[in-house]
């Protein structure tokens, strides 16, 4: 409960300003939780320059078979959504598996992006 909480939470903040992932991002239509036949896209967006952006948020390290995931749901747009724009992707986790960041070397398309967490206190009293 606490990862599916801290992966909905993540979305929320990211959705508040998709900027942080990439200058120029736009939620797509319905992009949010976008339902497709083969799956739920974590959020669905287009560029600046109008290529659709598939993102992929994951609570705890991330493993490889987020590639396989990922390039399913990429695959799909691609085919039935993207006519003939470009389609890319991403992978939000705080970490990753060694095995996932030597995979993604060969996917010029599908970046990792880490985010950190930081708390800072205040005395009230």
């Amino acid at each position: 409960e606490i990862s599916l909480s801290m992966e909905r939470d993540l979305q929320n903040f990211l959705l508040s300003d998709l900027n942080q992932i990439e200058k120029g991002l736009k939620l797509y239509e319905g992009g949010k939780e976008f339902q497709i036949d083969v799956g739920r896209i974590d959020i669905l967006a287009q560029s600046k320059n109008s290529d659709f952006v598939v993102i992929e948020l994951k609570a705890g390290k991330a493993k490889d078979d987020a590639i396989g995931q990922l390039l399913g749901y990429m695959g799909f747009v691609n085919e039935k959504i993207a006519k003939g724009k470009k389609v890319r992707g991403y992978i939000i986790d705080n970490d990753f598996e060694e095995r996932l960041k030597y995979a993604v070397k060969n996917l010029p398309d599908i970046k990792l992006k880490a985010y950190k967490v930081n708390f800072s206190f205040l005395d009230i009293k």
